[in-house]
Parts: C-alpha cells; structure tokens; sequence
C-alpha cells in the first residue's frame, strides 16, 4: 500500500523545511480583533511574506528582552550579587557605581 503524500509533506521530506509550520498568521483579522491564521498549504507568497515579517519582529523583540535579562544579570554579578539576591537591586547597585 502506497501513501500518497501531500506537496507540503514532500517539501518537509525532502527539501530541508521540516520546520514549516502548519498554519502561518496573516495581515487579516477575524472575530474580536484576532489576527486570522491560514493553514500553510492555502497561504500565497503574499502571506508568507506578511508571516516572515511578524516572525521578526517577534523575534528582535525575545532578542532585546534577552539581551536585557544578560545585562541585568551581568550588573547584578559584577556588584556581587548571588542567587538568592534580588536582581534588580543588586544591578542597580553595579549602575550607580559605574561599573
């Protein structure tokens, strides 16, 4: 017994896209404001695109709250603090000193 496979299936087999996701957001909006999702075998280069640009920036902004947690962990170790110190004062600490 063959299986038939979907176009989509044979791009995640074969094609190095295995993270392809089964639905993408699009620009549109649905019931009470929610941003309407497309199963990604119906979406058209236009909403792939509009689902990259979504991605990023959720993603330069997870990169800048990370970037800040490293900071504040940075500040808080360097004016000494340790694991059971409250972080944001430790830091605070370590930016009024200059350090």
């Amino acid at each position: 017994m063959c299986k038939t496979t979907t176009p989509l299936d044979r791009l995640r087999q074969s094609y190095g896209m295995a993270a392809l996701p089964d639905s993408i957001g699009t620009e549109a909006f649905g019931e009470f404001g929610r941003p309407v999702d497309k199963p990604i075998a119906q979406a058209t280069v236009d909403d792939v695109a509009f689902a990259i640009q979504a991605l990023n920036d959720e993603s330069a902004a997870l990169y800048r709250r990370l970037d800040a947690l490293r900071r504040l962990h940075d500040h808080a170790r360097r004016a000494g603090g340790l694991g059971t110190a409250l972080a944001v004062e430790a830091a605070l600490r370590s930016v009024e000193a200059g350090r």
